[in-house]
């Protein structure tokens, strides 16, 4: 499979989508809508950009490559694009939320 446009535009979008997931499902950990527009989609372009290719390689068991459909490759990028971008929200949000909090006096 090659890199293209479209399938780091399909997981940007998932991204945010995935960030915007995450977020809601750590509600403690929530550090703003623009902010989880935002590191939701850094996430999913980063997966974009590095595992787009890695995402689709499907090897059959007697080692042949076997190249997804359509419809399997936007499923592939779409999900890949959504976990990177949650991982990266909660990962975000956890740094925010450990700095945010008042150390204890000593």
């Amino acid at each position: 499979m090659t890199w293209t446009w479209s399938n780091l535009v399909i997981q940007i979008i998932t991204g945010v989508l995935g960030g915007h997931a995450a977020a809601i499902a750590s509600k403690e950990h929530s550090f703003g809508t623009l902010a989880h527009t935002l590191a939701g989609a850094a996430g999913g372009g980063l997966s974009g950009a590095f595992f787009q290719t890695f995402v689709a390689t499907m090897v059959t068991a007697g080692g042949t490559l076997n190249e997804p459909t359509a419809v399997e490759q936007v499923v592939l990028q779409g999900l890949t694009g959504a976990v990177a971008g949650g991982i990266v929200t909660l990962m975000v949000g956890f740094i925010k939320h450990g700095i945010d909090q008042p150390k204890p006096p000593e």
